[in-house]
């Protein structure tokens, strides 16, 4: 993958993050309608092809699956998570 590229991917899943915190300060839980189309348009911008429906999932299980995304992306194992190790 090109720099440009991968760097274009880098910034649609730093959006999906700001979004998804932007959503937990408005004290929001879950994804809404609205939300769930724009994190699916920034998930496409990056590559990836959301493969269940968003909305309706926990915020903070969205957030780990980003953060493993960047770390796939920047080739570092994914820290474990919640969503990852079961807790």
């Amino acid at each position: 993958m090109n720099l440009r590229a991968h760097k274009s991917k880098q910034l649609a899943l730093d959006r999906c993050l700001q979004l998804l915190e932007e959503a937990q300060v408005r004290g929001q839980a879950r994804i809404d309608g609205p939300l769930g189309a724009l994190l699916r348009r920034h998930l496409e911008r990056a590559g990836v092809i959301a493969d269940h429906r968003l909305e309706g999932r926990r915020i903070d299980r969205v957030l780990d699956d980003v953060f493993a995304l960047q770390a796939q992306l920047l080739g570092q194992a994914p820290e474990n998570s919640r969503h990852h190790n079961g807790a």
